[in-house]
């Protein structure tokens, strides 16, 4: 989603596999959603120790349809999965090729626990819509999946604690320019801030000295502002994070668009939602209009002009809309915010 990975969001769907491929061993995140987002499956509460789901019937159907399909298919090793209030997910790992496509399978598993709710009273239908699925391809992806999964249940409590920092709004107004923000809006008024911006050229040496620079100022109460773009603005604003500073990150279409089925359920993915939940993390994604402002286009075009010259280029205009004049746009963007 962002520039440093801020989002895992499970509201994408994944269709890239030809279709035989669907059964052939693979590893599927799936994500079920109840019928106009209903709290079908069960009720979020929280005992002395950890955040829990009190499972309805229906909740225990979905489990117990679980072993069903294992039975049905001895392919398929369910490596996680969660039954939340208004959705469950699972990740199925197909071990080798089976006669139907993972996506038939997860066609008749929930068939069943439709027919399992009918049953219990429900006569509505369960699910609002087909599954959400996201093949996972790349290494670590299945570590963080299950992780995400395992800990649906946590985050799912913190954002009932924390609803403020987990709110988006769509019209936060700084220096003239709008965003849209999720995250703790108090960072905003830190007067001693900094901006993390790096050159994709620079040497390993050079982002370590400005890191240990970064580090030292946000030891010291300043608020950390980063684009992520560059992998040397990444790692520094990785290490901010992982050190406990507060961080506002700047974000290039890191949000759902207005309007859109996903944006009420919108939240941080991965390492981020913790950094939210404790009010460390702001992310801010800049209004089209914010790209066009004279103010950002007169130092975005300075500073790629600057850039080309350095290295005797002849400059060209970009247009606007492209994303490299959209990423030096945001440091832009952020040196005002920094510099306010």
């Amino acid at each position: 989603m962002t520039n440093e990975n801020v989002n895992t969001s499970r509201n994408e769907t994944h269709t890239w596999l030809e279709p035989g491929a669907w059964r052939k061993p693979c590893i599927v995140h799936v994500t079920m959603v109840a019928n106009s987002r209903q709290a079908l499956f069960g009720k979020l509460t929280h005992n002395c120790s950890e955040a829990v789901i009190e499972k309805t019937p229906i909740g225990w159907a979905l489990i117990n349809q679980e072993r069903r399909l294992l039975e049905l298919c001895p392919e398929i090793k369910i490596l996680a999965d969660k039954v939340m209030p208004d959705h469950h997910h699972m990740v199925l790992q197909v071990q080798r090729t089976m006669p139907r496509s993972i996506r038939q399978v997860v066609r008749g598993y929930m068939q069943g626990c439709k027919e399992e709710a009918r049953k219990l009273g429900f006569a509505e239908n369960l699910y609002d819509a087909p599954p959400f699925y996201r093949v996972l391809t790349h290494k670590g992806q299945l570590h963080a999946m299950i992780e995400y999964v395992k800990t649906n249940t946590e985050r799912a409590w913190q954002r009932r604690q924390n609803p403020d920092l987990f709110r988006m709004h769509r019209k936060t107004e700084v220096c003239g320019l709008l965003f849209t923000s999720m995250g703790n809006h108090f960072l905003l008024d830190w007067p001693e801030r900094q901006l993390v911006e790096m050159s994709r050229e620079a040497s390993v040496e050079q982002i370590e000295e400005r890191l240990q620079s970064v580090l030292a100022a946000a030891h010291n109460g300043a608020v950390t502002y980063a684009a992520a773009i560059s992998k040397g603005e990444q790692k520094i604003a990785r290490m901010v994070r992982e050190k406990g500073f507060p961080l506002v990150v700047l974000l290039n279409e890191g949000f759902p668009k207005e309007g859109s089925p996903h944006e009420r359920f919108f939240k941080p993915g991965g390492v981020y939602f913790e950094a939210c939940s404790k009010g460390k993390l702001l992310m801010m994604e800049p209004d089209g209009s914010a790209f066009v402002n004279p103010v950002v286009m007169k130092a975005t075009e300075e500073t790629l002009q600057r850039k080309a010259e350095a290295k005797h280029y002849s400059y060209r205009e970009i247009p606007v809309e492209s994303q490299r004049y959209r990423f030096m746009a945001l440091n832009e963007i952020g040196r005002l915010l920094v510099n306010r």
